[in-house]
């Protein structure tokens, strides 16, 4: 594995701002209208489209929380490289805001997961995670981050993998954060339809059954595995509960109601 360095920005300039001062303006706008009146959780599932796209639900899901100091967040694997769950071992995410550490404590507490590897080859221009740290940038300055590239991998793997990342986590206050979008190109009636199955199953907070129905309904929901993998973490952590926060698909900005993408959010007691 390379040595620890600053992970520069891979997609600053296409899925949002590279200029410090428009981004900020952005983000702020979009922090100024929490979906909800903030509050304390134990995890969060926001989308990481373009900003003009999906940045809206994810601000406002993300201005409906208590951000701590630490913040593990789980992304989806575009990208090839390692396992299924690949831990990052940079010392900072760099972003236009500047630099998001990395946290050391937290990071070398999950290298003893026994599901998951150690590598960056996933990581270095994977835009799932990028396009949320500005966010938690503007909410908590002071943020560290753990950030975990969780591919397709059968249930039970996560499941376990939940467990053991909880016990990891022990009584440290961090949020889970789960980078997702939902059902991919196809007409907005369907992609909303489709994604109703899936978050219906997220709102029940069962993980099993949402990836079961992601898969026989052909659901292209990229990051349910890593969503999945939240609620079992959020979980052994004494969350019981899902709240639906926002749902709609590109077609609100775009126009175009044929080709779709749908983004939601939702917060997990």
């Amino acid at each position: 594995m390379p040595p620890r360095a600053v992970r520069p920005p891979a997609v600053a300039g296409a899925f949002y701002d590279a200029r410090p001062g428009p981004l900020q303006a952005e983000l702020d706008g979009y922090l100024a209208e929490p979906a909800r009146p903030r509050r304390s959780v134990a995890g969060v599932m926001v989308p990481h489209a373009g900003y003009v796209f999906s940045g809206a639900i994810c601000g406002h899901a993300l201005a409906a929380v208590e951000v701590p100091e630490r913040v593990l967040l789980l992304h989806t694997k575009h990208h090839p490289g390692g396992g299924a769950l690949c831990l990052a071992d940079y010392d900072a995410w760099q972003t236009p805001l500047g630099a998001v550490p990395c946290d050391r404590e937290l990071t070398e507490a999950l290298t003893a997961v026994p599901e998951l590897s150690v590598t960056n080859l996933p990581h270095g221009q994977e835009h799932a995670a990028e396009v949320v740290l500005p966010f938690l940038q503007r909410l908590r300055p002071d943020v560290r981050v753990a950030v975990i590239s969780v591919g397709h991998a059968p249930y039970r793997v996560l499941r376990r993998a939940g467990v053991h990342i909880a016990e990891q986590l022990g009584e440290l206050a961090v949020l889970v954060v789960a980078s997702s979008d939902m059902n991919h190109y196809e007409d907005h009636e369907t992609t909303l339809r489709k994604d109703e199955l899936a978050l219906a199953e997220l709102e029940r907070f069962a993980p099993a059954a949402m990836l079961e129905v992601c898969q026989r309904h052909d659901i292209t929901m990229c990051g349910a595995a890593a969503t999945a993998l939240m609620l079992e973490i959020t979980r052994a952590r004494g969350a019981g509960a899902v709240e639906l926060l926002e749902h709609d698909t590109s077609a609100a900005v775009s126009g175009d109601s044929h080709r779709t993408v749908g983004y939601a959010s939702a917060l997990v007691y």
